[in-house]
């Protein structure tokens, strides 16, 4: 019987973040995954603490920038590779009012260290736009494919890996711990992303999907080293090779590309961009999302070993670090959760604890 601190179901960008942190607290643990659409893996892992629909800060921004430099520094760090990537993002406006809401918003209070109020009008070229465009500073990509490969890796190397689907129904819950097939843990914690909904422990929380899909082009002459944003993005990677995506599809949850997804983001992209390219990949995933757009982490009402690292949605590379520090230091040092996040705000519907 292997015994160990922790078992970790998922090893997505949460899986990985939490991971790591019981490698840095000397902790003992084992994950298990069986790598099937792992949204991470799909994520092109773009970071930014600004909402662009609305030029609002998100939730915890500038705490959720500083673990994630930590955390994918650490990754890098172990890993001998280059994963975070800084990168202006431009919000291309379109029209006065959006100019004006901009500078209204740059010169705020909080937003300050995030939003450049310099309304830019040198279009580069094959771009087209006719009110310019304005810089989020603090933002850039964080290479989730490579760095989730290569943490997989380690893993597997040093032993920590379990390559296989998780079956609930060989979960033994006890008094002090669980036992999995050969395994016994003191904690088990799922980071199962959209998987949460076929786990019987919580199913029950209000997870709702979004199919995302991403499209790899490579164009013609380089995209100038930004993240350019309208309707849709367009950043470049090496070479002459760029992502661009845009679809938030809550009724097709199969993490299959469709032609409906890629005309979509094709339309969007050429509403701002002009220059000639290729599609050379076209990639899905369901994304877990929370109806109030918050995390769920936490411990079950009932099984107090019984733990969850879920609902990241469309920012999992900026939740990932945060909420993996959050839930740690919650098991392991008291800490109180952040209510916004503790999954205990939708208990009481469904358990009298």
């Amino acid at each position: 019987m292997l015994k160990t601190d922790y078992l970790i179901v998922g090893q997505g960008v949460a899986g990985s973040c939490l991971a790591l942190k019981l490698l840095q607290e000397n902790k003992t643990f084992r994950v298990i995954d069986h790598f099937q659409h792992n949204a991470s893996c799909v994520a092109v892992g773009v970071y930014n603490p600004v909402v662009l629909k609305r030029f609002a800060l998100i939730w915890q921004a500038q705490h959720q920038l500083d673990l994630l430099k930590v955390y994918f520094e650490k990754f890098e760090q172990i890993l001998h590779g280059s994963y975070l990537h800084p990168l202006p993002t431009f919000r291309i406006l379109s029209d006065e009012n959006e100019i004006h809401a901009w500078r209204l918003k740059a010169e705020s209070d909080g937003l300050e260290p995030f939003l450049n109020p310099t309304i830019f009008q040198d279009v580069p070229e094959n771009f087209k736009m006719s009110f310019g465009y304005a810089e989020v500073k603090q933002t850039g990509r964080v290479d989730l494919g490579n760095c989730l490969k290569d943490f997989r890796k380690y893993l597997e190397n040093n032993n920590l890996l379990i390559k296989e689907k998780f079956h609930h129904n060989l979960l033994k819950i006890k008094e002090k711990g669980i036992s999995y097939q050969n395994i016994e843990a003191e904690h088990i914690v799922f980071c199962e992303g959209f998987g949460i909904k076929e786990n019987p422990y919580f199913n029950y929380l209000p997870i709702i999907g979004v199919k995302g899909e991403v499209l790899k082009i490579k164009t013609e002459t380089p995209v100038p080293p930004a993240i350019w944003k309208a309707s849709t993005f367009l950043m470049p990677l090496e070479g002459n090779f760029a992502f661009t995506a845009s679809t938030y599809d809550r009724d097709d949850l199969t993490p299959v590309p469709s032609e409906k997804g890629k005309k979509e983001i094709l339309e969007n992209l050429e509403k701002f961009y002009k220059g000639s390219y290729e599609v050379v990949d076209h990639l899905a995933s369901v994304r877990p999302t929370v109806r109030d757009r918050r995390p769920v982490i936490g411990t079950h009402p009932l099984y107090q070993n019984v733990h969850l690292l879920n609902g990241m949605g469309t920012r999992g590379t900026l939740l990932g670090p945060a909420m993996a520090e959050e839930l740690y230091n919650h098991l392991e040092l008291g800490k109180p959760l952040d209510k916004e996040a503790d999954l205990r705000r939708f208990t009481q519907k469904f358990f009298q604890v």
